[in-house]
């Protein structure tokens, strides 16, 4: 990404008002100059911080991601929560649910952001990964869980979750079907991990409606 050191709010207004834009319009359908248009400023001068379309879009994923990121961080270091407790609230944070004031995150299921979506989705996937593997493994000396591969668990975990619950499906199962859905996913995942039966029962809370 191609940005000038002399203005950090400029960038930052700029991926403030392309994440809305994004989410409103979609990504294809959104122009450099409908950006400038919003700002009331140039596409020169856009581009005198972005080198192009796509920076500005890198640069509106990694905003989300660190956001998300940094909360589930805060989670997974807090101590003080029981190991199982702190995977399943770790979890809830990485969900892409929260739209920050920009609109972004609520539109993303949109089938205009579909490739927003899977994006920010794969570098969660990546950065998320280590970070439940980490309270996994505390699990695993704790006696909570029982896994020798703490890191691939919890990567098949994740990469399941983003595909059966993708918001595109979840439309097309009534609520005993959803419920039944999600109670799969939790059996799944308890026996993943090696962890108790029922001991993981509040990742329903992550399902809405349920």
């Amino acid at each position: 990404m191609s940005t000038k050191s002399d203005g950090p709010k400029t960038v930052a207004k700029i991926i403030d008002v392309a994440s809305r834009l994004f989410a409103e319009k979609g990504y294809e359908h959104t122009a450099v100059h409908d950006i400038a248009d919003e700002m009331g400023m140039s596409k020169g001068a856009i581009f005198h911080h972005f080198a192009t379309k796509e920076d500005i879009v890198e640069a509106v994923i990694d905003e989300h991601r660190k956001r998300l990121i940094s909360a589930a961080e805060t989670v997974a270091n807090d101590k003080s929560i029981p190991v199982s407790e702190r995977l399943v609230r770790t979890a809830a944070t990485l969900q892409v649910k929260d739209d920050a004031g920009l609109q972004m995150v609520e539109h993303l299921h949109k089938p205009q952001n579909e490739l927003l979506h899977a994006r920010l989705e794969r570098v969660l996937l990546s950065d998320a990964t280590p970070i439940l593997a980490e309270i996994v493994r505390e699990g695993v000396q704790q006696g909570v869980f029982d896994t020798p591969y703490p890191e691939e668990a919890v990567e098949a975990i994740l990469s399941y979750s983003n595909s059966a619950f993708d918001a595109n499906r979840i439309v097309l199962f009534n609520t005993h079907a959803l419920r039944e859905k999600a109670k799969s996913f939790i059996w799944m995942m308890e026996r993943l991990l090696g962890a108790k039966e029922g001991s993981l029962h509040g990742i329903k809370r992550m399902f809405r409606g349920l």
